[in-house]
């Protein structure tokens, strides 16, 4: 996930769609965009510079990803405590979703960018003395976990709408894949790892270097040229892009299918550690490596999506994941053992990287560059939104059925979902891929 003088005019109503609806052209850089475009092969300079400070911040946020619950629980012990702490990151979701993406909109979005992740160094330096100096308490914690997500939410609605502004749209499959593979390998393996020994030796030591890695991506990101946000582009309402994701049935059919796997996994999760430990014999030590299969899983799935969509097409690989993870949840909900649920859990992560990946592609070709942010971050709060929604069902639907029983309907349900939108995703988006290329062939024929 250039610049608009204007709001694009509307475009004739669609006899394929409802009376009122119209059909977004598939996303084109607008006039005075400082990079030209891209290829789906070639990435300019400015989207290499924009990976590496990602990379970089990714890291960062993988030092504090263990450390956070691990200086809770040192903080207040208390179960009801650690757990309010974890989910304290993720709140701004819901709170600041619409907030974040509007001012990736309305700002110049590497400067966005720079400024959210120069305050987070700020922020975690100061955090990091505190904690070196064990002047840390609870409030403080919260206070600090709930400021720095909040900044991050920012930060991250502006890189994904500032990396639409670097590549061609032809590019974005293979794009994603390289951000969101990258963000696996340092957030969910490296960071984590490295995050947990440093707190083990010095318990500031994993905040002091994640303030380190945000003073670095954000003077680097200083360096980076996005369009200037113009006046007409500022004026744009709040929910303009909650209303384009609810208005737009391209969009809506992504996010019906996106939301519904999003709580289903929800489902997994919510029972993940009981089945893990209890079931399968994984001992408490190895339960980290265990969920680490599953982020390697991703990484590969990120990487290997545009390959897989040119040779399937976006839509059919998008629900081929869909479906693969689905028996992959059904296989887990039958292992007796660590090894063949290990085996399906990877398997899941590949699935989770593949659509993850196609899908967020898919929602940025149907996006105006003027509301890129917006509908990110509207997109985010739902899809993210149904997860807890499943987790705390899971419990319910354990003490009813047992433990397995989520892994058991999260399947089902999963294939189900994807076979009932087979038919209008297909319909509606599979076209796309040809219409693009076709596009594509037709720029290069026209650039020889």
């Amino acid at each position: 996930m250039g610049s608009v003088a204007a709001e694009p005019p509307a475009s004739p109503v669609s006899p394929l769609l409802p009376s009122g609806e119209r059909e977004e052209p598939p996303h084109s850089p607008g006039p005075g965009s400082s990079s030209p475009p891209r290829t789906a092969r070639t990435f300019g300079r400015g989207f290499r510079r924009l990976w590496a400070t990602f990379a970089v911040s990714s890291l960062g946020d993988g030092f504090i990803y263990s450390a956070v619950p691990l200086l809770a629980v040192v903080v207040d012990p208390r179960p009801l405590a650690v757990s309010a702490v974890v989910a304290t990151d993720s709140l701004p979701w819901l709170l600041l979703a619409l907030h974040a993406g509007a001012i990736a909109d309305r700002f110049e979005r590497a400067r966005v960018m720079a400024v959210a992740n120069v305050a987070r160094g700020v922020l975690l330096g100061v955090m990091a003395a505190l904690v070196g100096l064990r002047e840390i308490d609870y409030a403080l914690l919260v206070l600090f976990v709930l400021a720095n997500a909040g900044i991050r939410a920012v930060y991250y609605s502006a890189s994904q709408a500032a990396m639409t502004e670097l590549i061609d749209a032809t590019g974005f499959n293979r794009a994603n894949g390289v951000l969101y593979g990258t963000e696996a390998a340092t957030e969910n393996l490296a960071g984590p790892t490295l995050g947990t020994m440093a707190f083990a030796a010095v318990r500031a030591v994993p905040f002091a270097a994640d303030a380190v890695a945000m003073f670095l991506s954000g003077l680097s990101l200083l360096g980076l040229r996005t369009s200037q946000r113009v006046r007409d582009a500022r004026r744009g309402n709040l929910y303009d892009g909650l209303r384009h994701v609810l208005g737009n049935r391209k969009l809506r059919l992504l996010v019906y299918l996106m939301a519904s796997l999003a709580g289903l996994q929800g489902l997994v999760s919510g029972v993940l550690v009981l089945v893990a430990t209890k079931d399968w014999g994984v001992p408490a030590s190895g339960y980290g490596a265990f969920v680490a299969a599953e982020a390697a899983g991703i990484m590969l799935g990120a990487f290997l999506a545009d390959r897989l969509a040119r040779a399937l097409g976006s839509v059919w690989t998008l629900l081929g994941a869909a479906v693969l993870s689905g028996l992959d949840y059904l296989v887990m909900g039958a292992a007796h053992d660590w090894p063949l649920a290990g085996a399906a859990f990877v398997l899941v992560g590949f699935a989770i990287g593949v659509g993850s990946t196609i899908a967020i592609a898919l929602r940025q070709k149907l996006t105006p560059d003027e509301l890129m942010g917006r509908v990110g971050s509207a997109w985010r709060g739902i899809i993210w939104g149904a997860a807890p929604a499943g987790a705390i069902a899971a419990g319910g639907l354990a003490v009813l059925g047992g433990l397995r029983l989520p892994l058991y309907l999260a399947g089902g349900a999963q294939c189900a979902v994807a076979l009932v939108l087979a038919r209008p995703l297909v319909r509606r988006i599979g076209r796309m891929d040809g219409e693009q290329a076709l596009a594509a062939e037709g720029a290069t024929a026209k650039a020889g």
